[in-house]
Parts: C-alpha cells; sequence; structure tokens
C-alpha cells in the first residue's frame, strides 16, 4: 500500500486517529503529513494508508473543513454507541432543514454547546466534540449561505476559548469576505461570535 502513497495522497494514520495530506515524501521511506489539525509531522510510509486518489482539490479543500460524523465519532465509541449517537443527533444533524436554529428576522441564532448538539456524550473525548461542534458550525454556515441570511451568531460559550479560536481561524481561511465581531455582550453573553456573510457565500 506504501508504494502507492505520493504527494497530495490522501492517507489514514495506522498508528495514530486521523489522518492528513502528504506534503513530500523523502528517500529515506518518510513522509511529511500534514495532519487534519493543520501540522505538519513526519510518518514513515509503513505507518500511513492510502484513503483514496480520486479526490479533487475542491473536495479536498471541503472534505478539510467538513469531517464526517460517523468518522469523529468513530474515534471513540464501539459501533453500536455511534449508532445511538448518530441517532440522537438526527433531527439536529440529519435533515438538512432541520436545526437546533433560532431565526430572528434576517439573522440565525446558532447554539454550539454540546449538550445542545449531543444529549449523551459520553464516552466522547474533548477533541471529539469540538470536531461535533465545528462540524456543526461548518454546516450551518452552509445553509446560511443557501437561505441568503446575512447575519448569523453562534454562541460558543467563554470556557479556555478553544472553541472560539477554532471558528475564527475557519472564518479568516475558508470566509475571507465575511465580517466577524464578538456578538452584542448585552444579548448574548461573552461568548458569541457575529458573522456577517459576505457575497461569496452565497
Amino acid at each position: 500500500m506504501s508504494k502507492e502513497i505520493k504527494k497530495g495522497s490522501e492517507v489514514k494514520f495506522l498508528n495514530d486517529v486521523g489522518g492528513g495530506i502528504v506534503l513530500e515524501i523523502f528517500p529515506d521511506g518518510t513522509a511529511n503529513v500534514e495532519g487534519e489539525d493543520g501540522f505538519d509531522m513526519k510518518y514513515n510510509l509503513t505507518e500511513l494508508m492510502l484513503v483514496s486518489e480520486s479526490i479533487t482539490e475542491q473536495e479536498e479543500e471541503y472534505n478539510n473543513k467538513l469531517p464526517d460524523l460517523a468518522k469523529i465519532i468513530a474515534q471513540d465509541v464501539n459501533e453500536e454507541r455511534q449508532k445511538l449517537i448518530q441517532k440522537d443527533f438526527e433531527v439536529k444533524y440529519a435533515n438538512v432543514r432541520a436545526t437546533n436554529q433560532q431565526r430572528r428576522g434576517e439573522h440565525m441564532v446558532i447554539d454550539l454547546h454540546i449538550h445542545e448538539l449531543i444529549d449523551d456524550q459520553s464516552g466522547l473525548q474533548d477533541r471529539t466534540k469540538l470536531d461535533i461542534q465545528l462540524n456543526h458550525f461548518e454546516r450551518m454556515m452552509r445553509i446560511a449561505g443557501e437561505q441568503r441570511i446575512k447575519r448569523v451568531i453562534f454562541i460558543h460559550g467563554v470556557g479556555q476559548g478553544v472553541l472560539r479560536n477554532q471558528i475564527r481561524t475557519r472564518l479568516d481561511s475558508y470566509y475571507p469576505d465575511c465580517t466577524v465581531r464578538d456578538a452584542n455582550p448585552r444579548e448574548y453573553g461573552a461568548g458569541a461570535t457575529e458573522v456577517i456573510l459576505g457575497q461569496s457565500s452565497f
């Protein structure tokens, strides 16, 4: 399998969770891989498994933005528990029109607190919960664009600021023409981000 891996290939880590994109292959049988967290790491080719070579650049970029929910959950729990979580999340997640959003005129208010997305979080690690929250953020940005809603409020809480920072980073990277600022603290407290969608989102 390792002989098929080349620069640009999408790979999964055999001895670690997740995967990434091969940036460079070295003569000593190692490769530099950009992981899903955006950091580069060196791996032996024997530690990598080729995922697919048929992914276009556009699909690859989108897949990096929006990880598959089933894959996220599978990092932590067995198949039976995975099915229960997905069923629990189905109303809020699987149906593109069924969301936990509140509509207020021409804007949406979306609560990204994990307990709003999944009722039973037992067995899920913090990284997995964050991935689920980011997945829902990306999904709601897409729906806002589809429905031509110009203003979106994401309630992410204060905490240690990890979710807020991840959201801001994604907005900077993938939605450069959006205007991003702290939401009105009198309405939403300190833990919310307001996004004014740019023209390219529609």
